[in-house]
C-alpha cells in the first residue's frame, strides 16, 4: 500500500490500483498512527481506518483522528445510562440503555439515597422509607415493593418543600402502600418537588 490516491481524469485504473487504492482502503489498515500520518500526509474529514497496535477504528473528525466506538463511563448498574442528553445526539456520541432493574432488599426503615434513583426497593418487613431530595433529575423516580404483610409507609426528607399523592398535599404526610406485595413510586416532578403515586394512601 502506498498510501492515498486521486486520479486524474482520463487516467488508466490498474488491477494493482484496484486493490491497493480502493478494496484496501474501503477501510484503511495501519499497524500504528506513525504509519498511518505517514501514509496520509494531510487526511481528509470522514475518512475511516483501522489501527492495529490498538484495535481500534478511528474517522478523521477534519482536525484529529478520533475514536469510533467511544467507552461507556459512569452510570449506575442496572440503571439507564445516556450521555449528552442535554443536545441532539451528535457523531461520536454514546447512547445506551440498560433494560434492567435493580432490585435492592430492605428489611428495615431507610433514607433513600441518590444511588437508588430509578431502582425498585424490595422491601421485606414492615418499615418508613424516607425520600429526601436526593433525585437528580426531573423524571426520576424510586420504586417501593412492599413485598411483605408488615405496614410500609413513606415520607417526605430532608429538602422535600412540595409533596403529594393520592388527592393529598403536605410534606408532613407519610403515605401507606395499602395492601400487601403491592408498589407505590415516588418520583421527583420539580425542584424540591416529588409526587407519590401507585397503590398508596394518606
Amino acid at each position: 500500500m502506498s498510501g492515498y490516491r486521486t486520479w486524474t481524469p482520463l487516467e488508466v485504473i490498474t488491477a494493482s490500483n484496484v486493490q491497493s487504492y480502493l478494496q484496501d482502503q474501503t477501510v484503511m489498515v495501519f499497524a500504528t498512527p506513525g504509519a498511518r500520518g505517514s501514509a496520509i500526509p494531510a487526511p481528509t474529514e470522514g475518512m475511516l481506518s483501522w489501527v492495529e497496535d490498538s484495535n481500534k477504528y478511528q474517522y478523521y473528525s477534519g482536525s484529529a483522528w478520533v475514536d469510533l466506538i467511544q467507552p461507556i463511563e459512569g452510570g449506575t448498574l442496572g440503571q439507564a445510562y445516556v450521555s449528552g442528553g442535554t443536545a441532539a445526539a451528535g457523531f461520536g456520541d454514546v447512547k445506551a440503555e440498560f433494560i434492567e432493574t435493580t432490585l435492592q432488599a430492605k428489611s428495615t426503615s431507610y433514607t433513600v439515597q441518590t444511588s437508588d434513583t430509578n431502582t425498585v426497593l424490595n422491601v421485606t418487613s414492615g418499615a418508613t422509607i424516607t425520600v429526601p431530595d436526593v433525585l437528580t433529575s426531573i423524571g426520576d423516580r424510586v420504586d417501593i415493593f412492599r413485598n411483605t404483610t408488615g405496614t410500609v409507609t413513606i415520607s417526605a426528607g430532608t429538602g422535600v418543600t412540595s409533596w403529594a399523592g393520592a388527592g393529598t398535599a403536605g410534606t408532613a404526610t407519610s403515605f401507606l402502600i395499602h395492601t400487601p406485595y403491592a408498589v407505590g413510586s415516588v418520583m421527583k416532578t420539580g425542584a424540591n418537588e416529588y409526587r407519590v403515586i401507585g397503590q398508596v394512601t394518606p
